[in-house]
């Protein structure tokens, strides 16, 4: 039986949160944010289902002088290594202002990555719809599924295939696939480059069969 591998795979994902949690307060990143307006956490750790360091969170509109301030206030941090400031090119999050901060913390071989999205309240509500409708529709089960699916996935990065969580989320919570063939493809046709596919889709197959073997 595989055990072994899908309680790594949820062991990790669980630690990941833990570590998070622990690096937001830490470096003092959740408190310089908050005082500037609500943080909104998405994606992998809004849904728990975190398999490689990385936090994703929108919080409201706020000058680009004042993103300067807080990039500043974060850089402090002893573990804070890197702080990265952009304007948004991206059509779905017109007026957007970005900062990326890298904390250097954990043993993943890579370091953490703190995404952090300043946009208008209007635009970050419609955001936080399409996760709010994936985290009523994630059962236990489907949450392990995930998991398991997502770390397959990682790429000799250390990470998911860029772009590909939303989608992968979409796949299993909308779609209702489940097998990881066919969520492979799903990811492919939306135009995710996946690395190593074969190798990951084959990896996930013995996953699940080997849950099925346990229930």
């Amino acid at each position: 039986m595989f055990t072994l591998p899908i309680h790594s795979a949820i062991e990790r994902s669980s630690l990941l949160r833990r570590e998070a949690d622990f690096i937001l307060q830490d470096t003092g990143l959740l408190a310089i944010l908050s005082r500037r307006g609500k943080v909104t956490f998405t994606g992998s750790y809004f849904l728990d289902v975190m398999i490689y360091p990385d936090v994703d969170l929108w919080m409201p509109k706020v000058s680009q002088e004042e993103i300067f301030h807080m990039a500043a206030e974060i850089a402090a941090s002893p573990l804070v290594w890197q702080v990265v400031f952009e304007k948004s090119k991206d059509p779905n999050l017109p007026g957007g202002l970005y900062l990326k901060a890298r904390v250097d913390y954990g043993d993943w071989s890579r370091p953490w990555k703190i995404d952090i999205w300043s946009i208008e309240q209007a635009l970050l509500e419609k955001k936080m719809g399409e996760m709010e409708h994936f985290q009523r529709k994630l059962t236990p089960e489907l949450r392990q599924q995930i998991i398991l699916y997502k770390d397959s996935l990682l790429t000799s990065e250390g990470r998911t295939p860029m772009y590909s969580g939303y989608f992968i989320y979409k796949a299993f919570l909308d779609e209702g696939l489940s097998d990881p063939q066919e969520v492979t493809q799903y990811l492919v046709d939306q135009g995710i480059q996946v690395e190593g596919d074969k190798f990951a889709t084959r990896l996930t197959e013995e996953l699940f069969e080997a849950r099925s073997k346990e229930d």
